[in-house]
């Protein structure tokens, strides 16, 4: 994870580099792959436990998607995050877990200029909490792991087209829940490819 931010920024160098004088529209169809890096958020609801501190959490989170648009205004996305570990620490003790999402999502894309496009996502997720450390009573903290499926909504994206094959975007969305009590979201920069 610590050499992904500088393979993003290469790849975005060699994009921007051999980037055609005029771009092929930001609405052309056909499957495409993607990388970002950004953040996540990963925030544990009440347990009633009284709290120490902040979450504490890994730095740099990268997501990978897969998929297609069937026209100039619609597609679908297959996405997997590794949100990365964390650690909430409690009066009475520390729950640490792991935290990974998959998603499928419906793409609603809405042209601006010949380059530039507003993206907007709806995305049934699949997440998953596993503890990886617990100081005081393990019984304390049933909430903060498990299985979650769901459909989440909004997820945004302004995406800029560098070129016929590659963008650069900026998106944000939530992730649903990852446990009972455990919610994630995700924001990050990045580039696509198209085929």
């Amino acid at each position: 994870m610590k050499h992904l931010p500088i393979a993003l920024l290469c790849a975005a160098s060699v994009a921007v580099t051999s980037a055609s004088v005029r771009a092929e529209s930001p609405s052309a169809t056909g499957p495409f792959v993607g990388l970002s890096l950004g953040g996540a958020g990963l925030m544990p609801r009440s347990i009633s436990l009284a709290e120490t501190g902040e979450t504490e959490h890994d730095n740099g989170v990268g997501k990978l998607t897969a998929g297609y648009w069937f026209s100039p205004h619609w597609g679908v996305a297959a996405s997997y995050i590794d949100m990365g570990e964390f650690t909430q620490t409690y009066t009475s003790g520390s729950f640490s877990g792991d935290v990974r999402s998959l998603g499928l999502g419906l793409l609603g894309r809405v042209p601006i200029t010949d380059r530039w496009s507003l993206i907007g996502k709806l995305t049934l997720t699949h997440n998953r909490s596993k503890q990886t450390a617990v100081t005081g009573d393990p019984a304390q903290f049933p909430n903060l792991s498990g299985n979650s499926t769901q459909v989440v909504a909004p997820g945004l994206e302004i995406n800029y087209q560098v070129n016929e094959a590659a963008s650069i975007f900026v998106e944000a969305e939530s992730r649903g829940k990852a446990a009972s009590k455990l919610d994630t979201a995700y924001a990050g920069i990045g580039l696509r490819w198209r085929f």
